[in-house]
């Protein structure tokens, strides 16, 4: 178990690295195995949970979501809102961020409240560090853009200057893979008009998907029932359902646009 980010950079192409582990031993009780696992969790010189700086606030993607949420205090609310319905109580005690987004699952809770907020990844490893926008840190499905060795810090997510939100309908409330899930950013102008709308789905494409078409729909204007049936209407150009086990992809396409409809509302 490394220490220190040094010890970490020089063992981390060797191994399978692990924080909360907690898909890795779904995976491990299901048959699979890693010839070496290693543990990033407890680094004494690693990222604290959160830190506020100039309109930004920057979170741990290597701490429990418990912690982080905890030092958020309120303010990122669609990001609380992600983590109130993520998986048990138990689980965000030792998950992360960061193994949420690595995972790259299409119906990741995490991931649309930090695309919504136009977050940015701080990505180390053996070969340095960079900096990725969290919408492209998955490529697909359990595919990720991160390197061999190479692992999410933190997260860099500008603070909202207006109203920010996620829903996700699942099985139930906790404990369940999304059906859909929508995170969503704007500000409402004083005469009822929306400004710098952003809208991340998740579950309904390969990745999690900004609804840009609908954004522009939204942009500059009351979300009067016109409106909002337009803005509907065009989501059709940015998400791309699928039939599963959980939802046809015909269901998707409507639950996106009720959610829609419910944000707009909220």
């Amino acid at each position: 178990m490394p220490r220190f980010v040094a010890e970490l950079k020089a063992v981390a192409g060797t191994g399978q690295l692990i924080a909360g582990g907690t898909d890795l031993i779904v995976r491990m009780r299901a048959g699979r195995r890693y010839d070496r696992l290693i543990d990033v969790s407890n680094l004494a010189d690693g990222p604290a949970a959160v830190l506020r700086r100039n309109g930004r606030v920057e979170i741990s993607a290597m701490a429990p979501i418990s912690r982080v949420t905890a030092g958020l205090g309120g303010i990122l609310p669609g990001l609380a809102a992600a983590a109130e319905v993520f998986a048990s109580v138990q689980i965000r005690n030792r998950a992360t961020i960061g193994g949420n987004l690595a995972n790259a699952s299409p119906a990741a809770d995490m991931l649309p409240p930090l695309v919504a907020a136009g977050a940015v990844a701080h990505v180390d490893g053996p070969g340095g560090e960079r900096t990725l926008p969290v919408q492209e840190v998955a490529t697909g499905p359990g595919q990720t853009a991160l390197g061999e060795g190479e692992w999410i810090s933190t997260l860099d997510v500008p603070l909202p200057d207006g109203e920010e939100g996620f829903y996700k309908l699942g099985g139930r409330s906790a404990m369940a893979i999304s059906v859909v899930s929508l995170a969503w950013r704007w500000h409402r102008n004083e005469d009822g008009t929306l400004a710098g709308v952003r809208l991340a789905f998740g579950a309904v494409a390969p990745t999690v998907r900004r609804a840009t078409a609908t954004e522009m729909v939204l942009e500059g204007r009351r979300p009067t029932p016109p409106v909002v049936k337009e803005a509907v209407a065009a989501l059709g150009a940015s998400i791309d359902p699928i039939d599963d086990v959980r939802a046809s992809a015909w269901y998707r396409g409507e639950v996106s646009g009720e959610l829609l409809r419910m944000a707009l509302q909220a």
